[in-house]
């Protein structure tokens, strides 16, 4: 009951913390039976709750032990699907526990149930995947060696890829993969238990970096962000039949491997151009304009509906302003003095989105229902939520415009620097479709 009444107010926080969730390969996912998910873990307890909330089958997690820290506690991550498991880094004098927790994840999956696991075993916001344990192929083929490999349990890798998890309304696109079966996997375990672990633990990786971006030299990951920023766009153009999302992580994969292959075999020219495109950036961050400008620059005009819009729009932007404005500031006052791990930030402002606006909006219920009655407080409850999306939704939109307004008045009083950097980034597409017609031609 306790999960159910979580996976609702999560999946609503989720909603309004993200301004775009696109899942794709959902049709990957066994509709019943064992399955184990596996996914990269980026963002502490925010990768959990976000595959749990996109997932239509109850998700039992394997949790950190040293988390369950007294009885009370332990059976309240019991109630909310939480799965200790003990690390000998962490709490050695309590990994003999692990034995019985295996025998109930076995004894779980015998049940046809799912497990979600995280096989990195530690959450870090970087864009690649780090070494995975092996216990979810221990697991796997434990369970099925108890059942004479005749379970039929499915590992489902998922690779969860964020424009930014610690940023309110950022993206995230998660790719679902085709299952793993095991039963190819009988003969080698039943000869050679330790062989098999490694083999599948090989393929689990393997399976999991095609499903995110990989960025394993970390000095160029700022310069693979500006490429995205400026040349993503042009690329898109010409995948039309995919989403925006799918496009976008294609795009960057490829972006990577680019950047990768330039650097060894064009050095000198590799780091000029990321010379030149921080230069770029710089100046546009200067004039608090974006590269969208340059690259539409008819984006964001004002069309016949956005006046209209921001007319008739207002009275329900002040009203959805007003009564969000107290959970949403004291959510950014408590993520601002609760000191945390860099990975956690995400977390943390989901967790205290979801409390601390649940907690306001009873409190305005309550006061709105006894100043008037429950009828309205019930309509004043439903306006609530839909309420905060429409001025989230109004306010962007306004800065979007406004930002638009800058655009015209910077390239009417400054028209040399903007003529400059209209250039700068003609040339620095020119040579970004130089280095990449040098990336494809050493793939023939």
């Amino acid at each position: 009951m306790l999960y159910r009444v979580f996976k609702w107010l999560f999946y609503l926080t989720v909603k309004g913390y993200f301004r775009s969730i696109y899942i794709k390969g959902k049709e990957n996912i066994p509709a019943s039976g064992p399955v184990i998910f596996v996914a990269n873990h980026n963002s502490a307890f925010m990768d959990p709750i976000l595959l749990a909330v996109h997932i239509n089958r109850p998700i039992y997690f394997l949790a950190r032990g040293e988390s369950f820290t007294s009885k009370l506690v332990s059976t309240i991550f019991g109630w909310l699907h939480m799965i200790p498991i003990y690390k000998p880094e962490i709490t050695p004098d309590e990994v003999y526990k692990n034995k019985a927790i295996f025998q109930k994840c076995f004894d779980h999956l015998g049940r046809g149930k799912t497990i979600m696991i995280f096989p990195e075993g530690i959450s870090e916001t970087v864009r690649k995947l780090r070494p995975i344990k092996t216990g979810t192929a221990r697991i796997a083929l434990g369970a099925e060696e108890q059942h004479q490999f005749g379970l039929g349990v499915q590992i489902v890798p998922i690779g969860i890829n964020y424009s930014n998890p610690h940023y309110f309304r950022s993206d995230v696109f998660v790719e679902v993969g085709s299952s793993i079966g095991l039963d190819q996997y009988r003969e080698g375990y039943n000869a050679d238990p330790v062989g098999a672990v490694l083999e599948l633990t090989n393929l689990i990786k393997d399976r999991l970096e095609q499903l995110i971006v990989m960025v394993e030299d970390q000095s160029i990951d700022q310069l693979v962000k500006d490429i995205e920023r400026l040349y993503r766009s042009t690329l898109r153009e010409e995948m039309p039949e995919e989403h925006k999302a799918s496009q976008d992580f294609y795009l960057s994969q490829e972006i990577v491997k680019a950047v990768v292959f330039n650097r060894q075999n064009r050095p000198k020219k590799s780091f000029k151009f990321e010379r030149r495109i921080r230069q770029y950036f710089r100046a546009l961050d200067k004039l608090k304009i974006s590269d969208s400008k340059f690259r539409d620059p008819g984006s964001n005009n004002p069309s016949p509906w956005r006046i209209p819009y921001f007319i008739f729009g207002l009275p329900i932007f002040v009203y959805g302003f007003l009564v969000n404005i107290l959970p949403y500031m004291t959510v950014g006052l408590l993520s601002r003095r609760v000191s945390v791990r860099a990975d956690f930030i995400g977390s943390m402002k989901l967790a205290f989105g979801m409390f601390v606006f649940l907690i306001f909006y009873v409190l305005q219920v309550l006061i709105f229902a006894t100043l008037t009655n429950w009828a309205w407080g019930i309509v004043f409850a439903l306006s609530l939520y839909p309420g905060g999306l429409f001025a989230v939704n109004y306010l962007n939109q306004w800065y979007r415009f406004k930002a638009y307004l800058n655009y015209l008045r910077l390239k009417a009083k400054r028209k040399e620097p903007i003529g400059r950097l209209q250039r700068l980034r003609d040339e620095l597409l020119n040579e970004l479709d130089v280095g990449r017609h040098s990336y494809l031609e050493s793939l023939d």
